[in-house]
Formats: C-alpha cells, sequence, structure tokens
C-alpha cells in the first residue's frame, strides 16, 4: 500500500484483471438515506438472508463460536461483543440465541450510525442497541471481549478501514474477527443470478451489486491490517467468496 503524491491518499497495490474489477468508492442507497422504512427493514430482512443462507454468517461463526466457547470456560463471567454496522441486529440476535442454547452468557452491544436501521432491529433481551459511528466508538479501551462485524468493512474508503481496524482493536481484551465479501466478477454475476430469490427489494438489489464492487480481496484486507498494526491478523477464505480477518490479542 502506498500513497498518491498528488492526494495524500492511499491506494492498494493490486490491479483490476480478468476476474477482478477495480474497486468502486460509491456510496449504496442505504447510506444515502433512501427507501422508506418499509424499503429498508426489507433490505436488511433480506441481506440477513444472504448473509444467513450464502456463507456470510458462517464465515463470521466459524471463527467467533469456538473462541466464545473458550472464552466462556476461562472468564466465569458473561462475555461480551461489540457487532459494529449492526443494521437490524440479526448477527447479534442470532449469537445472542446461540449463547442461550449453549448455556454460554454473551452479552451484545450492537452500533449503527443510523437510527432508521436500529428503529427495525430485532430486539433481543441479550441484545443492547446504541447510534454510535464506529471510527469514534464511544467506549474504553479494552471495553469488550470481542468487537465483530459482517458486511461492514467494504462501506469505508483503505484510509478509514485502517483507523476502523485500529479503533476496533484497541476496545477489545481478546481480538477481532470481522467477515465480509471478497471482491470479484464471479460473486458480482452469481449475485445478479440469484437477485429474483434473494433481492427482491430494490435497495437489495442495487447496493447488493455494489457492494461487491465496493469489497476488497484477500491482499488488499491483509494490506490494510499490517497498515493498522494489526501484525498477527489472519485473512481467511471461505466459499463462497468471503472473507474474515481474525486478530487475536
Amino acid at each position: 500500500m502506498t500513497t498518491r503524491p498528488e492526494t495524500g491518499r492511499m491506494y492498494l497495490g493490486a490491479k483490476a484483471g480478468l476476474l477482478v474489477p477495480e474497486r468502486l468508492e460509491a456510496l449504496e442507497l442505504l447510506d444515502l438515506g433512501r427507501g422508506t422504512t418499509a424499503d429498508v427493514q426489507q433490505n436488511l430482512a433480506e441481506m440477513w438472508r444472504i448473509n444467513r443462507w450464502l456463507g456470510g454468517f458462517r464465515a463470521l461463526t466459524r471463527h467467533l463460536y469456538p473462541r466464545l466457547t473458550a472464552a466462556g470456560l476461562s472468564a466465569g463471567q458473561p462475555i461480551t461483543l461489540l457487532d459494529l454496522g449492526t443494521g437490524a441486529a440479526e448477527v447479534p440476535a442470532a449469537l445472542a440465541r446461540w449463547g442461550r442454547a449453549h448455556h454460554l452468557p454473551l452479552t451484545i452491544l450492537g452500533i449503527d450510525w443510523m437510527a432508521r436501521h436500529l428503529v427495525v432491529a430485532d430486539r433481543d433481551p441479550g441484545v443492547f442497541l446504541l447510534q454510535a459511528d464506529a471510527l469514534r466508538l464511544p467506549l474504553p479501551a479494552q471495553s469488550v471481549d470481542y468487537v465483530i462485524s459482517s458486511l461492514f468493512l467494504h462501506h469505508f474508503p483503505p484510509e478509514q478501514v485502517v483507523a476502523l481496524l485500529r479503533c476496533a482493536f484497541a476496545c477489545s481484551r481478546r481480538g477481532i474477527i470481522m467477515s465480509d465479501l471478497v471482491r470479484g466478477w464471479l460473486p458480482w454475476t452469481a449475485f445478479k443470478i440469484v437477485q429474483p430469490i434473494f433481492a427482491r427489494n430494490y435497495l437489495t438489489r442495487h447496493d447488493g451489486a455494489l457492494s461487491v464492487r465496493r469489497a476488497y480481496t484477500p491482499a488488499e484486507l491483509r494490506e490494510l491490517a499490517a497498515a493498522a498494526g494489526l501484525t498477527n491478523a489472519e485473512i481467511h477464505t471461505h466459499w463462497p467468496w468471503r472473507m474474515t480477518l481474525v486478530a487475536d490479542r
């Protein structure tokens, strides 16, 4: 990763190619505040179904569940999680249900910078919601066990991803686990194919395709983690076209 001399902005070394397009910085409609409350609710519900059934949630929990189990055995007290960009809070709600099923007490704080997302959020007794900026977390250092996110990192340009990773890691006692899409023409095409089943709302159709173009590659995310000072970070790839950044303390 280097710096453009004319702008001072960082850019990643990966080049566009046959299978990997150049990364886009365009904002998604949901981030621009488009759509009614009903549209937002349907969009977030559809994104959760995509995340649940097409590998995103599994890419997160494959690394999170073993660590929660081990932490629960050693801590003797509730394990705390912070979910960044929680949206409608389906991910923390599913984690809270898993914790109860496995007799593992979890306390989960889900944050999102858009109030309208939290209005339609899943209200689980183990999940607490807060409107806040993930780049300026209102939490002290090492105040939660794990900081997690799903389908979140691609919303930020490289400089902000670096800042986000630093902030998230500083807030964690045990580490961070963040899953996201992998950029490529194949996942973009696959999303277009499954749209009639998983993406009926116009926000989902537009933003889902754009998310793939805004996503990073595993090599790029590895560069960003290194720039954030996460020298022990690991990038795991998962089918279909998902990746998970794991950085333990």
